[in-house]
């Protein structure tokens, strides 16, 4: 049932127990695609800071990859942030640009732009929470399993790495549609998941 285990989840967040993710006085910056799993996201910690005394912000990349696409996922990312009140940093970055000139995949490049924004936003005391799902972590054991990394690959994707925090790591995607679904609370369907088999 998804709405218990929406719950348990915001729980898990909180509590600084399983796995120490969210505590008072933090300052936490959600990462926001536009798509479903990054919605849900926002949503949840958004009802988390209220409640628990933390801060929280967002921050959209727009990777540049698919034109005026790309240009409206920016624009729900700015709508949705007004709409709940919060504070929105947009990062446009030339994706194939930078990566025919590394040549790099656009999938490896877009990871390493997003993680390196990740840190320079941040900083040193500021937290970054990531949406990925359990179904995230199969496909990437999967993945990990098909390129052969053995054992460490095995492990998917950590819920804590450093300040990525990802508190929907429990959570299948069918539950976070379904709970927006019943929110009737939208999300960019077409954006690009770019971090779908990322190993960090």
């Amino acid at each position: 049932d998804l709405h218990p285990r929406v719950r348990r989840q915001r729980q898990m967040c909180i509590r600084d127990s399983e796995y120490g993710m969210i505590k008072k006085d933090d300052c936490i910056t959600a990462a926001l695609s536009g798509g479903a799993d990054s919605v849900c996201l926002l949503i949840i910690l958004k009802e988390l800071s209220d409640k628990y005394s933390f801060t929280l912000d967002a921050l959209h990349i727009n990777h540049c990859i698919r034109g005026k696409e790309s240009d409206r996922d920016e624009e729900f990312c700015r709508n949705l942030c007004k709409k709940y009140d919060i504070p929105l940093t947009v990062i446009r970055t030339d994706v194939p640009a930078a990566a025919a000139e590394s040549k790099k995949s656009l999938e490896e490049t877009a990871r390493d732009i997003r993680y390196k924004a990740f840190e320079k936003h941040a900083g040193d005391k500021g937290k970054i929470a990531t949406a990925h799902t359990v179904s995230d972590n199969a496909e990437t054991v999967i993945l990990n399993m098909a390129r052969g990394t053995g054992l460490k690959g095995l492990c998917g994707i950590p819920p804590v790495r450093d300040n990525i925090i990802r508190p929907l790591i429990d959570v299948t995607r069918q539950q976070i549609e379904d709970y927006l679904k019943s929110m009737n609370q939208g999300f960019a369907v077409s954006y690009t998941h770019l971090r779908a088999h990322e190993t960090g």
